[in-house]
């Protein structure tokens, strides 16, 4: 028993220390006593709902993220039940990311160091404040730390399994945040050659098991709903948000998320004919308003990487507190600030470590990729405080970690 605890001394330090800042913010802000449910909220919910109790697809939510939901539903829960279910999944991953990020950093770092690094992220408090919301943004982050987790395993032992494992989860993510299919692709592209290479593997059969399940949404989406589409959540994001934005800089109008027009019109078609809409109107944008499109597209991204987390801004005084408001400004400002720092310091470490492709492992090469790929694919969308870009801070640490290690005696840290 002593051998095992001094093996793991550092997982259940980083264990305690997360709960010990999830409990802290939630005392705080009153977390665990807030009823508001977003509308994405709602879609997961209706997501499962479809799923275990009419056996079909969603049509803005993919199955795996529906699946993940609605576990529960086979027990017998309510849907209460899958709220507090939705809290536990997402304290997982979100404890789980550190971990693992741990378990990265020691294959540069001694033990206390990459201790010291894995528990940055338990202090970026947007993070926390998402685990009490029925959102992917930590189970995304958490199938992201595998895949780079498994990729450097891959680099480091070069067994084939650890790269079909890898790629497996990033195809299978698609099925949890739509927006990873580009990503998705490039990266099974670039390892195609390594994929044909080992076709009969039987460690393809992870591949193989996530393909037929992009099959499985997508032939669904078709026979449900009138396209081959993983989701039509992309066609309303872009005609809704990006879209709509590059409009009203056209028409010299101010853009409101709330009460728009196009939004509304769009949501009054079936969704077949959504996804031909917003197809049209990206084109037309592009084609006959292209410098008002790029000027909502930096617009949004701007905002994506200055603004504080949302959620707090919605935040009630449930139990009456003196200090609440204090708290809630003050946790609000943080998040604000957090955004910024990590944005800049996102794009900087990135890019250095693109330009220095050729003098680093590979692995670093694909952690800045996605960075760069998610805060780039923000722009898109507005209107939703942190939310996109906390996704990349605990790659940004990595990166922030092997930056430092290589120019500084941080390995000699004991």
């Amino acid at each position: 028993m002593k051998l095992f605890l001094a093996k793991y001394k550092y997982h259940f330090l980083i264990i305690f220390i997360g709960l010990c800042c999830l409990q802290t913010l939630n005392f705080l802000l009153q977390l665990d006593k807030q009823t508001l449910i977003y509308p994405d909220c709602s879609n997961y919910l209706e997501s499962a709902q479809k799923m275990y109790h009419k056996f079909t697809g969603h049509y803005y939510r993919p199955m795996v993220m529906a699946f993940i939901t609605g576990i529960p539903y086979l027990f017998g829960s309510s849907d209460a039940g899958i709220f507090r279910w939705s809290f536990v999944v997402n304290v997982f991953c979100w404890l789980g990311t550190s971990l693992l990020l741990f378990e990265i950093l020691k294959n540069f770092l001694k033990e206390k160091a990459a201790f010291g690094f894995a528990i940055l992220p338990f202090f970026i408090f947007g993070n926390i404040i998402l685990n009490y919301h029925l959102l992917t943004e930590n189970i995304f982050v958490f199938l992201m730390i595998l895949v780079f987790y498994f990729l450097f395993q891959y680099y480091k032992t070069e067994k084939f399994w650890c790269l079909s494992l890898s790629l497996a989860i990033v195809f299978s993510s698609m099925l949890v945040k739509p927006g990873a299919m580009f990503l998705a692709i490039i990266f099974g592209l670039y390892f195609s050659k390594e994929i044909i290479k080992n076709y009969k593997s039987k460690s393809m059969i992870l591949l193989y098991g996530s393909w037929l399940m992009i099959v499985i949404q997508v032939v669904g989406m078709r026979v449900q709903y009138g396209d081959f589409t993983l989701s039509y959540i992309d066609g309303v994001t872009y005609h809704n948000y990006i879209c709509s934005k590059a409009e009203c800089y056209k028409n010299g109008k101010e853009y409101h998320q709330i009460n728009n027009p196009r939004a509304e019109y769009l949501f009054s078609l079936d969704f077949t004919d959504q996804k031909k809409v917003a197809s049209a109107d990206l084109k037309n944008q592009i084609k006959t308003n292209f410098p008002n499109f790029v000027k909502a597209y930096f617009s949004d991204v701007i905002e994506n990487s200055k603004t504080g987390n949302a959620c707090i801004e919605d935040l009630k005084n449930k139990a009456n507190k003196a200090n609440f408001l204090f708290w809630k400004n003050t946790m609000f400002a943080i998040t604000k600030w957090q955004n910024r720092f990590f944005t800049v310091l996102a794009v900087l470490l990135s890019v250095f470590f693109i330009i220095k492709r050729n003098k680093i492992e590979k692995g670093y090469l694909f952690v800045s990729f996605f960075i760069l790929y998610i805060i780039i694919l923000s722009g898109i969308s507005c209107g939703q405080g942190d939310r996109f870009h906390l996704v990349t801070f605990p790659f940004v640490i990595l990166l922030l970690a092997k930056f430092i290690s290589g120019k500084s005696k941080i390995r000699e840290i004991a």
